[in-house]
């Protein structure tokens, strides 16, 4: 397995260490060798729950999903049977109307602006979603997913609701309809 300094970017082989071993990296950061396998759950669990100590906003557990808040974000956080990562928080409905316009505009936001969260669509709602690998998550990189759904999920609400006219609203699960996209209503769209 290789992992990267976060501080200057070299690659370090540690196939050979053990988890939680430390070493420095050529800059000096301190490196942590990250849990693997079937122990990436339990740190995970340990991961929730020394953020929920150190941020003094703690992710309940139900099953095997923890959610809470965190910033002003209601994010899930759960690991599937694949070892896969997943960070989300509910963002709005897509609209009704005006679809393609939704779309298209969170699509260049993924490529351009969103940094490591992207925008998702499950049935049609739109979700903030960070995802890796179990293997090889860090404390840091963890909170890092956290922050980036928390962040992208704030920095857009506002913007999104303005550019398709929509009223700021204290619940996400209203439905909206964008402005009619020119030729749209002639379609029959």
């Amino acid at each position: 397995m290789l992992l990267r300094c976060r501080a200057c970017g070299n690659t370090y082989d540690v196939a050979g260490r053990q988890p939680g071993e430390t070493f420095r990296s050529q800059c000096g950061d301190i490196i942590v060798v990250p849990q693997r396998g079937e122990t990436a759950g339990a740190a995970l669990a340990q991961y929730v729950e020394r953020f929920g100590s150190e941020s003094g906003s703690p992710l309940v557990r139900s099953g095997e999903m923890w959610s809470g808040k965190v910033a002003s974000a209601r994010v899930a956080v759960q690991a599937d049977g694949g070892g896969e990562l997943s960070i989300r928080a509910p963002f709005l409905n897509l609209p009704k109307r005006g679809t393609q316009l939704a779309l298209r505009r969170v699509l260049e936001l993924n490529l351009s602006s969103t940094g490591g969260a992207r925008f998702a669509l499950d049935g049609g709602q739109l979700f903030v979603v960070w995802s890796r690998p179990l293997d090889g998550l860090d404390y840091e990189e963890f909170v890092e997913g956290l922050r980036s759904v928390s962040r992208t999920r704030d920095d857009y609400d506002g913007v999104l609701r303005r550019e398709w006219g929509l009223e700021a609203v204290e619940s996400d699960t209203e439905e909206f309809v964008l402005p009619v996209e020119k030729g749209e209503e002639e379609s029959g769209r």
